[in-house]
């Protein structure tokens, strides 16, 4: 899975921007950012920490349907 481009979705569908998300999870801008333009995948303590800020677990982020 393609973690970047899932939190990218997720901010489309809640109309927000990276700049809000990182504010509301408590992680850097540049976590995403660098990891995103290297094209890596965030590790499991980002995608915690993001599932956190946007109020959904990490089965909501890894949910089959969205594969």
């Amino acid at each position: 899975m393609d973690t970047i481009k899932r939190v990218q979705d997720l901010m489309k569908e809640r109309d927000m921007n990276l700049c809000v998300l990182t504010k509301k999870c408590g992680i850097s801008y540049s976590t995403i950012q660098t990891t995103a333009r290297r094209g890596g995948q965030l590790s499991v303590e980002t995608i915690e920490r993001i599932c956190q800020g946007l109020g959904i677990t990490l089965k909501d982020f890894f949910d089959s349907s969205y594969l």
